[in-house]
């Protein structure tokens, strides 16, 4: 009669709460000799996310590793950390990246007067000085100019001509209000833009972490992370 298989051990639970038993993993699976590692809650700082516990682990020599207890506190964790970085310093994020999570919507509303009432200021002299070069433009939005007199002469340009120009010349100029903001601040106008209109920080750290891992914004050493037979991960931080 052939032997039943011996069912597969089950991996033995690590007690996250129990810092040796904590330490006894990691080293087992660092293979170094656990008296060789010390560990304690401070966890370089990580702790401070409200991310839950993080140790930290440190050999002599200088090598030190951070644990959590599992994938999603990793998730949580590196969320926390990108959605800091992202309210601190956006700047260290790629432009296109911070662009797309920028109301342009709300963006483009908040500039809208000011580019209308300089748009105004700038035509109301033009309508003074130069009214044929306006009447012009006013055509050359696809406006429709009030009709000459007997003279061939058109009148003089009336204050609602001026404002349905203006309008229509700021639709036009904020198109792409990320373009108007570079022109005028250059490399400086995504600060701009979020000052004015905010980014979604909740879906930009969720994109981020999502596209490059959690371990790239944790592990500063080679931006990777372990997972111990139990479960726990961790990651080298120098």
């Amino acid at each position: 009669m052939p032997k039943k298989k011996a069912a597969p051990k089950k991996t033995k639970e690590v007690d996250f709460s129990d810092e040796e038993s904590v330490l006894h993993e990691i080293a087992l699976e660092l293979d170094i000799d656990p008296n060789e590692l010390e560990i304690d809650d401070r966890g370089r700082g990580f702790s401070s996310f409200g991310a839950g516990t993080v140790y930290e682990i440190t050999i002599k020599g200088g090598k030190e590793w951070c644990v959590v207890e599992n994938e999603d506190q990793e998730r949580e964790l590196a969320l926390a950390v990108v959605k800091q970085d992202l309210e601190e310093s956006p700047e260290n994020f790629d432009n296109n990246f911070i662009e797309s999570h920028i109301n342009i919507d709300r963006l483009r509303d908040y500039l809208k007067n000011d580019v209308i009432d300089s748009a105004i200021d700038r035509l109301t002299d033009d309508a003074e000085r130069r009214p044929d070069d306006f009447w012009e433009d006013y055509e050359r939005a696809g406006l429709i100019a009030p009709e000459a007199d007997d003279e061939g002469e058109l009148p003089e340009p009336e204050q609602s001509h001026i404002e349905e120009l203006a309008e229509h010349q700021a639709n036009h100029e904020l198109r792409d209000p990320m373009d108007y903001l570079r022109d005028i601040y250059g490399n400086d106008a995504v600060k701009q833009a979020i000052q004015i209109a905010g980014i979604d920080i909740d879906a930009a750290a969720e994109e981020a972490v999502d596209t490059d891992g959690p371990a790239h914004f944790l592990s500063s050493y080679d931006g990777r992370s372990y997972t111990t037979k139990s479960g726990l991960v961790y990651w080298r931080v120098n």
